[in-house]
C-alpha cells in the first residue's frame, strides 16, 4: 500500500504541468470511459459508483486524472510507443489453428495425407487420433495469443496462409500436423496506443520508484 501511495504521488508530481481539461474535454473522456467499462446508463454508471464508493464527483475526478495521466504520457513517451507495440505484438495478436499430434511419425505421416486427400476431417482425425487435451475440440485451438503455442509452432503459424495445412513436423517427442485457419493481426488503434501508452507510463513510474529507493538505500 505504501508503494502504491507512492506511485500515485509521483503521478500527482507529474500531473502538475498538464493543466485540467476544460468542460467539453472532460465531457469527451467521461464518455469514452464509460464506453470502455461497457457502461450504457445512467443507472449502470450509478451503481458502479456507489460499488466503488465514490460520489458524481469524485467520480469525474477520477476519470478527468486518468485523462490528465494518459495526456502527460502521450507527451512524453510516444518516441517509445512504435517498440513497445512491437514487442507486445506476438502478445497482441491471436491466432485460431488446427492441431493433432501423436508420437509416431508413420501414424503422422498416414494422418496427414488422409486430410489432405479428404478422406476424413481434420475435426474427426484429432477427435479419434490426437494424443493432446486439443483431442477433446476437435483439434480446434483458439483465438489463443501467438505468444502461447510453443514458438516453432507460433513461426510455423505465422508464415502459414489460412487453411494452409503442413506436413507433419517434429517438436520434441510429438509429431504434429498443423492447419491455419486465421491470424488475427492487431493494428495500432487509438484503443490500443491508449493502453500501450498507460503500459509504458506503468514502467516509467516503477523505474523512477526503484532507482529513488537504490538511491535511499546507498
Amino acid at each position: 500500500m505504501l508503494r502504491q501511495a507512492r506511485l500515485e504521488a509521483t503521478i500527482d508530481d507529474y500531473l502538475q504541468s498538464i493543466s485540467p481539461p476544460p468542460v467539453e474535454q472532460l465531457k469527451a473522456m467521461l464518455d469514452q470511459w464509460c464506453q470502455q467499462q461497457r457502461i450504457d446508463s445512467p443507472q449502470k454508471l450509478q451503481r458502479w459508483q456507489q460499488q466503488q464508493g465514490l460520489s458524481s464527483e469524485q467520480w469525474q475526478q477520477f476519470v478527468a486524472r486518468r485523462g490528465c495521466w494518459l495526456l502527460w504520457c502521450e507527451q512524453n513517451l510516444e518516441d517509445k510507443l512504435n517498440n513497445h507495440y512491437l514487442e507486445r505484438k506476438s502478445q497482441l495478436d491471436q491466432v485460431s489453428y488446427s492441431l493433432l499430434r501423436v508420437k509416431d511419425q508413420h501414424l503422422a505421416n498416414e494422418l496427414h495425407l488422409r486430410i489432405k486427400e479428404d478422406e476424413a476431417s481434420f475435426e474427426e482425425i484429432a477427435s479419434e487420433y490426437s494424443e493432446g487435451p486439443e483431442r477433446q475440440q476437435g483439434g480446434q485451438l483458439g483465438p489463443v495469443p501467438l505468444s502461447q503455442p510453443h514458438p516453432m509452432l507460433a513461426k510455423l503459424l505465422q508464415v502459414s496462409t489460412p487453411g494452409q495445412l503442413w506436413p507433419p513436423k517434429q517438436l520434441g517427442d510429438w509429431w504434429i500436423v498443423v492447419r491455419l485457419k486465421e491470424l488475427h493481426c492487431t493494428e495500432l488503434t487509438d484503443s490500443l496506443k491508449q493502453r500501450l501508452l498507460l503500459e509504458l507510463g506503468d514502467q516509467h513510474l516503477e523505474e523512477q520508484l526503484s532507482a529513488a529507493e537504490t538511491k535511499g538505500q546507498a
